[in-house]
């Protein structure tokens, strides 16, 4: 079947999808090369950062929708960084919670600065403001759909 006969939305998601791929490629090559993190290293940091208290490995894993075995390796990567501490959990002695350090504050805002940086060159100069809207507001309905899935 050829573009022009496969339904639009359909297209709509393939490209979706495509892009999605293509760009945490372009962005995970840069954040690495100039901050040594990854993708999934930056999102447990902003995870930790944005909660009230340090996480459980459990609650970081449900929270980046990763296996348990695949959580420990970010983790590990980020606790040999200096970017997280693991502490043990007051509320249970053999249970351990991770919570985020000042360098790793630190290595979030330049992540971020990097992620910005790569956005803006391979998607912002070609969104415009009511179309970034109309993409957030697709993507808010499909992710709200499947919220609570992983």
């Amino acid at each position: 079947m050829g573009h022009d006969e496969q339904p639009l939305w359909r297209r709509a998601a393939t490209h979706t999808l495509h892009t999605a791929l293509l760009l945490k490629a372009i962005l995970e090559e840069q954040l690495q090369e100039q901050t040594g993190l990854l993708l999934a290293d930056n999102e447990a940091l902003l995870r930790l950062a944005a909660a009230s208290e340090p996480l459980r490995m459990s609650d970081i894993a449900h929270r980046l929708i990763l296996s348990r075995g695949g959580t420990t390796k970010v983790i590990d990567r980020l606790e040999t960084m200096g970017y997280v501490q693991r502490l043990p959990d007051p509320d249970d002695r053999r249970a351990t919670v991770v919570e985020i350090t000042e360098a790793g504050r630190e290595a979030m805002t330049n992540a971020r600065t990097v992620i910005d940086e790569g956005l803006k060159a391979t998607w912002a100069q070609h969104v415009s403001d009511d179309e970034a809207r109309i993409v957030v507001d697709v993507m808010d309905r499909v992710l709200g759909d499947h919220v609570g899935e992983h």
